[in-house]
């Protein structure tokens, strides 16, 4: 037990990380109805922009995806923290290909805004962002 105790902290840093950001969010990056994100894209075409419409939902606007890979779901997370499946915003995505669509997903009751800032299409099995962007003010 005393082993596995000291291993915790190796693994929790091992753990695959979303975004470019410090993993940290203070009161300026905690996102708000009117918020926007654009997608970065990663792979498989992920493309697209994200709007917060209210407290429990998220528009995906002109959003693209070439419906390839193994188990690819929407989160939201913060931006470069580790990545956790917390709050998972669709069921998996892989099949049909999504091309330039508008459509609306739900916001978890457990997903508090301070809690997130960046919206990916994350790949589970293989631990990697599709695509994501972080929530900023509009311009």
């Amino acid at each position: 037990m005393h082993r596995l105790l000291l291993l915790l902290p190796l693994i929790a840093a091992c753990a695959p990380s979303v975004g470019s950001g410090d993993g940290a969010m203070d009161d300026s990056e905690v996102p708000q109805p009117g918020w926007v994100a654009e997608f970065t894209t990663h792979h498989h075409e992920v493309a697209g922009r994200a709007e917060i419409l209210d407290e429990g939902t998220i528009e995906l606007q002109d959003f693209t995806f070439d419906g390839q890979g193994i188990n690819a779901r929407l989160f939201l997370a913060v931006d470069g923290a580790a990545f956790t499946e917390d709050y998972e915003l669709s069921g998996n995505l892989v099949g049909d290909a999504i091309d330039s669509e508008t459509f609306e997903v739900q916001i978890p009751d457990q997903a508090e805004m301070e809690n997130w800032n960046l919206i990916t299409l994350w790949c589970v099995p293989a631990a990697v962002s599709f695509g994501d962007g972080v929530f900023q003010p509009p311009e």
